[in-house]
């Protein structure tokens, strides 16, 4: 779907005096869309009027039908139109029918919410598989995503963010190791994550450390709990295994002697983009039935590039779906050849382009 800027410019003036408190946006769009819907967690609620709406709007665009003949921006005047006076009534009957008679003749493309949701669901079912498992047996996990550059480590982890609905109403706690550094030491590395926790006292009985431990146990009473470390195959064996020491062994230990009253989870995912971590002399989990796990993490099978019957089966699924326009020249052959024969960010790239999208400039972006 798309619109013309002529219909941007007549729903500007419409929408300002209905968005002006964070209230009414959430109002608006959740009794247009349903509490649930995927692109409300892609919205950027404080932000200026104007700045909002723009956002919001394309974000509706992009996102399609929430029901076929329904595109999400008609549902939202719909709502509107409920709240406002006969002659706005009819202006908005005017807007719907326009943007419904847009959509006839623009050129189609995938709603890029859609489309993402889709690029999910390709492969890795032996690592969703293996978590799944886990998270039965252990309420405490911790997990190492491997494989070689380009592999999809990313896609993967946020795959695996939303194993439970719940998780996606949480922002994980996500920590780059080579900002500031922190990959070079543990000291550093503690101060990156304290940014998360403030404000923390740096004068007080306790140390920084045992505060963030303190804040990440208190928060896990009531809610789950995700960290995120990535780029860890940038820290040396000897960095890493300290980390591991210093930081996740106690929180396991908590977890041991004082369980949370909730069936809430503490995980904690590693990324090694370069497949070296495994190769390392760090103790490492190969099953999660294993003694020492949780307190080691489990190591999932390595993401590798995707086989040939993989895209294939992707490809024919996607087909059979209303809303996904999938070009006909697109094949299970030309995207092993486009992507140095499966990597997984390559065919990614591949498929965007195909369906009218950047991967890095617009997909990209909801990745965890």
């Amino acid at each position: 779907m798309a619109i013309s800027s002529d219909i941007i410019q007549k729903l500007l003036p419409l929408l300002r005096p209905l968005m002006e408190e964070e209230s009414q946006r959430r109002g608006y769009l959740m009794r247009a869309l349903g509490m649930d819907a995927p692109v409300l967690r892609r919205l950027v609620w404080n932000t200026s009027m104007d700045v909002f709406i723009t956002g919001m709007m394309k974000e509706l665009v992009d996102f399609g039908e929430i029901t076929p003949g329904k595109p999400a921006l008609c549902a939202l005047l719909a709502e509107i139109r409920q709240d406002v006076g006969v002659n706005i009534q009819v202006h908005i009957d005017e807007l719907i029918v326009e943007i419904q008679k847009q959509t006839d003749f623009l050129p189609v493309q995938t709603p890029s919410g859609l489309l993402f949701d889709l690029l999910l669901q390709m492969d890795f079912k032996q690592q969703v598989r293996l978590v799944e498992d886990a998270l039965e047996k252990h309420r405490t996990a911790a997990f190492l995503v491997h494989g070689e550059p380009g592999c999809g480590q990313e896609i993967l982890v946020t795959r695996l963010f939303r194993i439970k609905p719940t998780w996606r109403n949480n922002s994980p706690i996500k920590n780059d190791v080579t900002n500031n550094a922190a990959y070079r030491s543990t000291e550093r590395l503690w101060k990156q994550l304290s940014r998360s926790f403030s404000p923390l006292d740096a004068k007080g009985d306790q140390s920084i450390e045992e505060q963030i431990i303190d804040k990440i146990c208190d928060r896990w009473q009531t809610q789950d709990v995700i960290l995120i470390f990535e780029k860890v195959d940038c820290m040396s064996p000897n960095i890493l295994s300290s980390w591991l020491n210093q930081f996740w062994e106690p929180l396991v230990e908590r977890g041991k002697h004082n369980p949370p009253q909730k069936e809430t989870h503490l995980l904690m995912f590693l990324i090694d983009n370069d497949g070296s971590v495994c190769k390392q002399n760090i103790m490492m989990a190969q099953h999660f039935d294993e003694p020492e796990y949780p307190r080691i993490p489990l190591q999932l099978p390595p993401t590798s590039s995707f086989p040939a019957d993989v895209l294939k089966d992707w490809l024919r699924d996607m087909r059979g779906i209303r809303d996904l326009q999938i070009p006909a020249e697109l094949t299970y052959q030309r995207l092993l050849e486009k992507s140095e024969d499966g990597i997984p960010e390559f065919v990614y790239e591949e498929i965007c382009c195909h369906c009218g999208h950047d991967w890095e400039g617009g997909l990209a972006k909801w990745l965890i």
